[in-house]
């Protein structure tokens, strides 16, 4: 399926068809650096990178230009790791991404305990006013299963064996590490 998207946060000016060619970014494509996130939604250190130091990024690289944030799923934890961000990607499809995805380390409650049951991933878009029937016919035709396979194969690929890691110019960072990652950015930047 392609649809055009677009992003619901403010200041976010990508739009990018939903497909299985569609990566969920934030900030300008033509940004001097960008930074690929590996994460799983069930992940503890991820929701901790997601509500502490993902909008001191936005703040300090995003919003000034010199770096794009593109989101990558690991999904360690089946099968509520999947269900999660195949859902994250049937929200896209209503440009509901970035909402649905700070939903998402909100609600998070360990791993496999039901915070990311379907119909809690049902409830969760109907909270953020996405058209219910829609994101829960995405979310039963499992229809990014495979996207979300091929990213983890991927990530692996690329030596990611954790979450949350990045990717920046081939260097990874493992863990939150927000000085670390601001290092590599400012090295990136500095070239």
């Amino acid at each position: 399926i392609v649809m055009p998207v677009l992003f619901s946060r403010p200041g976010d000016t990508v739009t990018r068809a939903v497909g299985q060619d569609f990566l969920p970014e934030m900030g300008n494509p033509n940004a001097p650096v960008t930074v690929y996130e590996y994460s799983d939604f069930q992940c503890p250190a991820c929701g901790m990178f997601a509500r502490q130091y993902k909008p001191k990024i936005e703040e300090d690289y995003i919003k000034t230009g010199k770096a794009r944030l593109v989101f990558k799923n690991y999904a360690l934890w089946e099968p509520e790791s999947f269900w999660a961000a195949e859902a994250a990607y049937c929200a896209a499809e209503q440009g509901g991404f970035w909402a649905y995805h700070d939903k998402l380390f909100a609600n998070q409650r360990g791993k496999n305990r039901g915070a990311f049951s379907k119909p809690n991933l049902v409830r969760f878009a109907r909270e953020l006013r996405l058209k219910e029937e829609d994101f829960k016919t995405c979310l039963d035709s499992e229809r990014y299963k495979q996207k979300v396979q091929d990213e983890v194969r991927e990530g692996q690929e690329q030596g990611v064996n954790s979450t949350p890691s990045f990717i920046i110019n081939g260097q990874i960072v493992r863990g939150v590490d927000y000085l670390g990652l601001r290092e590599l950015i400012e090295r990136s930047l500095s070239r």
